[in-house]
C-alpha cells in the first residue's frame, strides 16, 4: 500500500493472423496499457496503419449507438458471442431498422416540442384569462400585442408613460396576483412606436410575452380548444411511443450486443496505430502490473499455440502510475491526485494521509456538538447525492446550484466520505475536551455532573496547564511527521540509488531533532507543569544539530543551509493544530458566557428580560453556524495544508501518469475466444 503497483514494460510479438485474437485478449484482461511502439522496435517493424475495414467499425459503431439511444430499454436476457470482426459486420448489416426508428423519434420529438409549446400557451392565456374580448383583436396587422407583468407599485408609471407615446396605443388590466406584489395586463403598442416601447419597457423591468397569432375567441374558449388539442398530441404521442417499444422489444437484445462488440473493435482499431507490423508478423509496447505479467504470458501461450513471444525489459522509466489501496483509503485518493498523482517508483502518501488527515481534522474541530453536526451533514449528503429516490430536497435551490458550481457533486460525495471518520475522531476528542457547542457538561446539567479529562479553555487560568501540554504535544506530532517524511525521502533516493541524497535527508533529520529538542531544553520547568527541563542534555543536542548541518553542507551543498530555518518552521508549524481548536472553542465559549453562562455578580444576557433572552438565543445560535462554517474549512483546509506543505515536501516528487489500460467491461458479449485458432 506504501508503492504503486510495480510495473514491467513488454513487448509482444505475434503472428499478423493471430493479431485480432490478441487484442481481444489484451481488451478484455484491461491489464496493458499499450504504449507506440518504441525506436528500438521501429527498426525491425513498420507503423502499422488502419484500412477499410477499421472506417467501416467506426460508421458502424456510431450508428448502433445512435439506435441504442433512440430505442427504449428493454432487459436483455443473454449475451452474445462474435467469433470474428466479419462475423460482426454481417449481423449488424442484418439490423435494418434505421429509417423506420428515425422517423418515430423525429416524430416524437416534434409531437413532444409541440406539447411542451401548447402547455406554456395554455399557462400564459390562464394568468391572462381576465381578458374577457376576442383574441384576435390583438392581432391586428398595424399594432403589438403583448401579455406583460412587472411590479405592482410600477404599474402606473408604465401605464402613463404608454399611453403617452400614441393615441392609439392600450394598457388593458391590471389584475394583481395572490401575492399582491405582481401586476398582469394587456399592452398594444403601433408598429412605429415599437422601438420607444421596447426601451421603455426595459427601463421599468417589465416582463413581456408576445400574444400568440393562432389563438381565437376569449380565452376561456381558447383554452378548451387548447386542451382538446394536448389530448390529441397526447394519444399521437403514446402511439409513437407504443411504436418504438414494439421495435425495442424485437431488436433491443440484437442492437445492444452488437453495439458493445462494435465499441471494443473500435477500441482495437484505435491501438492498431500504435503497432508495428512485418510482412508477417506484428509488434506492440505497453505495461502492465508485475502481479498481471504471468497471466498474460499465460493467456498468450493458449490461445497462439505457442507463437507468441513476450519480452520484459528492465527499465522502470515513464511507467504509469497505479494505486493499490484498499477500498476504505481509496476515498482518500481523492486529494493525492488533487495534489499531484505519485511516479510509479516512488512511495505513495495515501495510507499516511488516510489515517493522519482525520486525526488532525478531528483534533481542531475538539467539540462534540459541531463534529455531531457536520456527521449528521456529511452522511445526509452521502446518502442523498446520486440517489435517485432520495425525493427533491429541502435545500434552497440557489444554494445547491452555488456549490455544486464550485464543487461538483460527485467531488462533494468523496469530501463528505472523507470527512466522517474525522468527525467521529472530533467527538470522541469533545467528550475528552468535555465541550458540546462551547459548553461544558456541567453546564448543561446545571453542575449536577461535570467531566473533562482535558479542559483547554474552561476554567482558565487553572487550566492553561493543559493548552501548554497540546502545544508541546503538537511540536512532537510535527517533529514526527517531518522525520517521516524524511524517512521516505531517504526510502526513495535508496530504490533510485541515490546514496548521497539519503545521506543528506539523514542530516535533515539530525537537524530536525538535534535544533527541537535544543529549542525545548531551553522551556524552564515551573511547578504545576509537566514540561521536563532537558538542560543536562544541552550539548549532546547542540551537538546532533551541529553534525546534521555538517552532513548536509556535505551531501547537497553551501546553497541547501538556506533551507535551515524551514525545518524548524516546518515542525513549529503543527502548533496550529491547537490555535484552530483554540479559536473555535474560545469563540463558542465567549459567546455562551455573555448570552447564557454570565459569571460571578455578571448576570447573562438571556436574564434581562424577554427582548434580550431572545437576542441571546440569536446570538448563540449565530455563533454555533459560524463555527460550523468554520469547523467545516478551516480544519479540513489546514490539515490538508500540512499534509502537503511539511509532509510531502520532505519525499513528494509528484507529477505521474495514470496507469490506463486497453479494454472495457462487457455487459451483453462474452470475453471469449473461438475454440480453434486461425492457422498461420
Amino acid at each position: 500500500m506504501l508503492i504503486p503497483a510495480p510495473m514491467r514494460k513488454v513487448t509482444v510479438v505475434g503472428l499478423q493472423a493471430y493479431r485480432d485474437r490478441i487484442l481481444t485478449l489484451l481488451h478484455d484482461m484491461r491489464a496493458v496499457q499499450v504504449e507506440p511502439l518504441g525506436e528500438e522496435a521501429l527498426s525491425y517493424f513498420i507503423s502499422e496503419k488502419g484500412g477499410s475495414v477499421e472506417r467501416t467499425i467506426a460508421d458502424e459503431t456510431l450508428r448502433f449507438k445512435t439506435l441504442a439511444s433512440a430505442l427504449p430499454p428493454v432487459e436483455v436476457q443473454a449475451r452474445a458471442h462474435f467469433p470474428d470482426t466479419r462475423s460482426l459486420l454481417e449481423a449488424a448489416k442484418g439490423v435494418t431498422i434505421d429509417g423506420e426508428v428515425h422517423d418515430l423519434k423525429r416524430k416524437e420529438d416534434e409531437l413532444k416540442s409541440l406539447r411542451e409549446n401548447l402547455k406554456e400557451t395554455r399557462r400564459i392565456l390562464v394568468e391572462f384569462s381576465f381578458f374577457d374580448d376576442d383574441l384576435s383583436l390583438l392581432q391586428a396587422k398595424s399594432v403589438f400585442s403583448f401579455f406583460g407583468s412587472l411590479q405592482g407599485a410600477k404599474y402606473g408609471a408604465f401605464r402613463d408613460e404608454v399611453t403617452s407615446l400614441s393615441k392609439d396605443s392600450y394598457v388593458s388590466g391590471p389584475t394583481i396576483d395572490e401575492d399582491g406584489k405582481t401586476s398582469r395586463f394587456i399592452v398594444v403598442v403601433p408598429r412605429d412606436r415599437a422601438e420607444g416601447f421596447a426601451k421603455l419597457a426595459q427601463r421599468h423591468g417589465v416582463r413581456l410575452i408576445a400574444v400568440p397569432s393562432e389563438l381565437k375567441g376569449t380565452p376561456s374558449s381558447a383554452i378548451k380548444q387548447l386542451d382538446r388539442r394536448l389530448e390529441s398530441v397526447t394519444r399521437e404521442l403514446d402511439e409513437v411511443l407504443r411504436q418504438l417499444l414494439r421495435i425495442s422489444v424485437k431488436w433491443y437484445q440484437v442492437v445492444l450486443p452488437i453495439e458493445e462488440a462494435l465499441v471494443v473493435e473500435a477500441r482495437k482499431a484505435e491501438v492498431i496505430g500504435r503497432l508495428g507490423r512485418s510482412k508477417t508478423c506484428f509488434a506492440l509496447e505497453g505495461w502492465i502490473p508485475a502481479r498481471d505479467l504471468p497471466r498474460l504470458k499465460g493467456e498468450l501461450s493458449r490461445i497462439t499455440m505457442n507463437q507468441s513471444y513476450v519480452s520484459v525489459s528492465e527499465n522502470r522509466e515513464g511507467a504509469p502510475t497505479l494505486l493499490t489501496n484498499p477500498k476504505g483509503f481509496k476515498i482518500f485518493e481523492f486529494f493525492i491526485r488533487f495534489y499531484s498523482l505519485p511516479q510509479s517508483g516512488e512511495i505513495d502518501p495515501t495510507l499516511v494521509f488516510a489515517i493522519v488527515f482525520p486525526i488532525f481534522y478531528g483534533f481542531m474541530l475538539g467539540d462534540v456538538g459541531y463534529a455531531g453536526f457536520i456527521l449528521a451533514v456529511c452522511l445526509w449528503l452521502i446518502w442523498r447525492i446520486g440517489n435517485k429516490n432520495a425525493g427533491p430536497t429541502i435545500v434552497p435551490r440557489f444554494l445547491v446550484k452555488f456549490t455544486t458550481t464550485v464543487v461538483p457533486p460527485g467531488a462533494m460525495k468523496q469530501l463528505a466520505k472523507a470527512l466522517v471518520p474525522g468527525c467521529l475522531i472530533g467527538i470522541a476528542l469533545g467528550v475528552t475536551f468535555d465541550s458540546y457547542f462551547g459548553f461544558t457538561l456541567g453546564q448543561l446539567t446545571m453542575g449536577y455532573f461535570n467531566f473533562a479529562i482535558i479542559g483547554p479553555v474552561n476554567g482558565l487560568p487553572a487550566q492553561m496547564v493543559y493548552v501548554a501540554k497540546l502545544l508541546l504535544l503538537s511540536v512532537y506530532i510535527g517533529l514526527g511527521m517531518v522525520t517521516l517524511g524524511l524517512v521516505f525521502g531517504a526510502i526513495n533516493c535508496y530504490f533510485n540509488r541515490k546514496w548521497l541524497h539519503v545521506a543528506g535527508k539523514v542530516s535533515w533529520m539530525l537537524v530536525a531533532w538535534g535544533v527541537t529538542l535544543l529549542g525545548l531544553s531551553l522551556v524552564h520547568h515551573y511547578p504545576g507543569s509537566w514540561l521536563i527541563s532537558y538542560s543536562q542534555f544541552f550539548y549532546e543536542y547542540l551537538a546532533l544539530a551541529l553534525v546534521g548541518v555538517g552532513g548536509i553542507l556535505v551531501c547537497e551543498g553551501v546553497m541547501a543551509a538556506v533551507e535551515l530555518p524551514s525545518i524548524i518552521s516546518h515542525v513549529l508549524s503543527y502548533a496550529r493544530l491547537v490555535g484552530i481548536l483554540l479559536a473555535s472553542i474560545i469563540l463558542a465559549y465567549v459567546i455562551n458566557f455573555i448570552t447564557v453562562i454570565g459569571g460571578p455578580g455578571q448576570a447573562p444576557m438571556i436574564a434581562h428580560g424577554i427582548g434580550f433572552a431572545a437576542l441571546g438565543i440569536a446570538l448563540v445560535l449565530i455563533g454555533a453556524l459560524f463555527n460550523i462554517i468554520l469547523g467545516v474549512f478551516e480544519p479540513g483546509i489546514q490539515g490538508v495544508r500540512l499534509l502537503y506543505v511539511e509532509y510531502f515536501s520532505k519525499f513528494y516528487t509528484g507529477n505521474g501518469r495514470p496507469f490506463i489500460p486497453f479494454g472495457s467491461a462487457r455487459k451483453y458479449t462474452r470475453p471469449e475466444f473461438v475454440e480453434h485458432p486461425p492457422r498461420a
